[in-house]
C-alpha cells in the first residue's frame, strides 16, 4: 500500500471512529448533557482526526484535500450539535449527521478517483 493510500485509509478510519463516538454520545439520553458533551468533544482528538487530515493533505490531490477538510468540518458540526445537547433523533443532530455522511461519501469518491490506476 503506498503512502497516499495508507493515509487515506487512516483518515477515513479516524473519521469513522470519531463519528461512532459522537453517535454513541447522541444516543446516551440517560447521561447528563455535560457528560454527553464531554464524550462528543473528546471524539475527534481521541482518534487524531486533525493530525491525520493534515498528513493526508500533504500528499493528496487538491480535490481530496478539499474533500477531507469538508468532511472534517461536517464532523465537527455534528459533534457541536451533540455538544449543544441535541440527541440523535433531534432535527439538528439528524441534519448534521446526514451532512457529514454526504461529505464523507464525496471524500471517498474523490479518493477512489485519485487512487485509480491511470
Amino acid at each position: 500500500m503506498d503512502s497516499v493510500s495508507r493515509h487515506s485509509a487512516q483518515f477515513l478510519e479516524a473519521l469513522t471512529e470519531a463519528r461512532d463516538a459522537i453517535s454513541d454520545a447522541s444516543r446516551s439520553e440517560r447521561l447528563p448533557v455535560a457528560e454527553r458533551a464531554r464524550l462528543a468533544r473528546a471524539s475527534t482528538s481521541a482518534q487524531g482526526v486533525h493530525a491525520k487530515q493534515y498528513q493526508l493533505e500533504l500528499l493528496a490531490t487538491p480535490e481530496v484535500a478539499e474533500s477531507a477538510r469538508d468532511a472534517s468540518y461536517r464532523l465537527l458540526l455534528y459533534r457541536d450539535a451533540v455538544v449543544a445537547g441535541h440527541l440523535r433523533d433531534d432535527p439538528e443532530c439528524t441534519q448534521a449527521r446526514r451532512a457529514f455522511r454526504e461529505a464523507r461519501q464525496k471524500l471517498m469518491t474523490a479518493m477512489r478517483s485519485s487512487l485509480a490506476p491511470r
